[in-house]
């Protein structure tokens, strides 16, 4: 009998300690698009095991549209997704509370060929400039008010804008079908690898219009009443996603591990990737940054209108969340 009564101790020092452990992690429902630079930052995770340290669990769920995931969100199939502060908005306008965090600040540019005559934004008079999207594109519409600012008259009057998708921009300037384009930082960087120049950066549009800090251009976002309910887990994420980040900001290796994640071309191609990808790291985010924010906020409801913003020309309040 003291036999029996041993071995069950014995099992139960061992076994029990794990249960506890398993009933102690909270498990995140994340929805992702099958494509882009987030998952990168997933694999970095389960690759560390920053999961396990933080003690959260991660179920990826993949979309194909970024709408796709939006929808996924509002009918709760996940709990996280990534998206933009302006979705965030026009969801708290329509008493939808959902809560943004930074995920990236990394933003895009006007690219040109390296032995294009454009040197200047005024040498885009007449020509075709590809933008990613729509006419609403964040990204054009600052472009637009910078134009109007620096020269007095909107570019959409001046240039001819060529909407597409941000992989068929690529190809249309490698084909000289379009002289410039508009898009996003990893396709932009990309282009800069084959030896393709930034005109001009968003980033450098914002500071001429005044914008301090950088801003994020996409975030986490989840549900206020979720953050409510679960706010260690939320915070435990979002510091295993900010470690992460940090490991891709110090590490080439880690980089060359994720090679063939990137689908980087070549080996230039992945460090222009990772260099641009460093940029947009948002380090710091506080109070001045959403000052800053709703700054831009206000451009784009002024070029986008309603198409993007809808009925509110200032940014709804109480959409951010800052971990404590």
């Amino acid at each position: 009998m003291k036999i029996l009564t041993y071995l069950f101790l014995l099992i139960s020092f061992f076994i029990l300690p794990n249960n506890i452990t398993k009933a102690e992690v909270g498990t995140l429902n994340i929805g992702l698009l099958k494509y882009g630079s987030v998952n990168w930052e997933m694999d970095i995770i389960k690759h560390n095991e920053l999961d396990k340290k933080n003690n959260i669990t991660i179920n990826k769920k993949f979309y194909s549209t970024k709408n796709a995931a939006a929808i996924a969100l509002q009918g709760k199939a996940v709990d996280i997704i990534v998206t933009d502060w302006i979705w965030v908005s026009r969801q708290k306008a329509l008493n939808r509370s959902y809560l943004f965090y930074p995920h990236s600040m990394s933003v895009g540019g006007i690219i040109v060929r390296h032995d294009s005559e454009i040197t200047d934004i005024q040498n885009l008079e007449n020509k075709k400039l590809g933008i990613a999207g729509s006419s609403i594109d964040k990204s054009w519409l600052l472009f637009r008010a910078y134009g109007i600012k620096k020269l007095s008259k909107d570019p959409k009057q001046f240039l001819k804008p060529t909407y597409a998708a941000p992989p068929l921009l690529n190809e249309l300037v490698k084909k000289n079908e379009i002289d410039a384009v508009l898009n996003y930082w990893h396709y932009n960087a990309r282009l800069i690898s084959k030896g393709y120049r930034e005109l001009i950066s968003v980033d450098d549009i914002l500071k001429n219009l005044g914008i301090k800090t950088k801003i994020p251009a996409y975030g986490w976002v989840f549900s206020e009443k979720f953050a409510k309910n679960k706010k260690e887990l939320i915070n435990n994420f979002l510091k295993a996603s900010m470690e992460a980040k940090k490991i891709m900001l110090s590490s080439d290796n880690e980089w060359e591990r994720i090679f063939s994640l990137t689908k980087a071309e070549d080996r230039t191609a992945l460090i222009h990737l990772r260099d641009a990808y460093r940029n947009g790291i948002p380090l710091v985010f506080g109070n001045e940054e959403i000052e800053e924010t709703k700054k831009v906020y206000k451009i784009l409801a002024e070029y986008g209108g309603r198409d993007l913003v809808g009925k509110n020309n200032e940014i709804s309040e109480g959409i951010f969340w800052l971990p404590n």
